[in-house]
């Protein structure tokens, strides 16, 4: 399946072209799947990651989840997190794997690598596009 790139606003670049997708995940709190779009494909991500209003969305109370601190590029910097599992839905494709949902709405929904684009052959075309196969 293949998600065209989005052009998107950069505070350093200008226009950028980035890889978002629209993924699915299960919401426990209303029996059903709620779709999340602008989510980026991060290679660099270990885990997946959405921001708190979300994860209320979904699962109602995201404390009840496991208490984690990510570090990221800059690794004074962490943000907290709740680490839950959930279902979600990519390219066709459904699994459960871990996503941490963050203390914060200033957070970009993020797919990541662990049980989630590492399930997936993923092809990058000069920025174009991204195809994901299995």
């Amino acid at each position: 399946m293949k998600f065209p790139y989005i052009e998107k606003e950069s505070k350093i670049l200008g226009k950028i072209l980035r890889p978002l997708i629209r993924i699915e995940i299960f919401s426990q709190e209303r029996m059903d799947w709620e779709t999340i779009d602008e989510v980026l494909v991060d290679t660099g991500a270990d885990l997946c990651v959405i921001p708190r209003f979300l994860g209320e969305i979904i699962i109602g109370d995201i404390t009840l989840g496991e208490y984690v601190e990510i570090k990221g590029v800059v690794p004074t910097s962490v943000l907290i997190a709740f680490v839950h599992k959930l279902k979600i839905r990519v390219a066709g494709k459904e699994f459960d794997t871990k996503v941490a949902i963050a203390d914060s709405n200033d957070v970009p929904p993020i797919l990541g690598r662990f049980l989630a684009l590492d399930l997936f052959r993923l092809e990058f075309e000069k920025g174009k596009e991204i195809t994901f196969s299995e």
